[in-house]
């Protein structure tokens, strides 16, 4: 890790040493001085830069919302095609699926959620939402149920456990096709 004094990239470099860490380890197995150690400065930077822990947490998970609606915009319009490219982003990120696991396991009736996510959520149902008035999408599920559905199949490949996910013997494109269709099928007015 190249040594800087300069704040936002250092910000960044603790951000991608504790996804790493957060995706291998969850939120309780982290340890502070490994992700110091990664990003190539003292446990005490990443207290004055995030305060806690916790808070180190929330900032990988706004990062990687940033980083998901950057790449991965919402297309109302389209959400078989959004679906497929959730589907290439999960294959693409495996440490993002493995902490959204983690944040599901230890953040579940903590009264502390995410506001990046929420946010995203919200600005993603009203988007659907809008899609379903202009007839372009099915009105069969309410929006944030909808989404739900999407973002359900769209990553339900990495959510399976092995031995299920070997069951369906299928490669990647395969996959993808099933998702994408799956979501044709969910969606389509009629």
């Amino acid at each position: 890790m190249v040594r800087t004094r300069e704040p936002e990239v250092k910000r960044r470099q603790l951000i991608e040493a504790a996804l790493a860490e957060f995706a291998a380890r969850g939120l309780a197995g982290a340890r502070i001085d490994r992700i110091a150690s990664r990003a190539g400065c003292s446990a005490g930077l990443v207290y004055t830069y995030f305060g806690s822990k916790d808070d180190l947490f929330d900032a990988v998970f706004d990062a990687i919302v940033g980083q998901a609606l950057t790449e991965t915009p919402i297309t109302p319009e389209d959400l078989p095609d959004y679906a497929g490219r959730l589907f290439d982003a999960t294959e693409a990120y495996p440490d993002v699926a493995r902490i959204a696991t983690w944040y599901r396991l230890e953040r579940v009736d903590t009264g502390r959620s995410i506001p990046a996510i929420t946010e995203a959520g919200k600005a993603k149902a009203e988007a659907i939402r809008a899609a379903q008035r202009d007839g372009l999408v099915s009105d069969r599920f309410d929006a944030e149920q909808l989404l739900a559905l999407v973002l359900t199949l769209a990553t339900m490949w990495s959510t399976l456990s092995i031995e299920t996910a070997e069951l369906s013997g299928t490669d990647r494109d395969h996959r993808r096709a099933t998702v994408v269709d799956a979501v044709r099928r969910l969606v389509e007015p009629g």
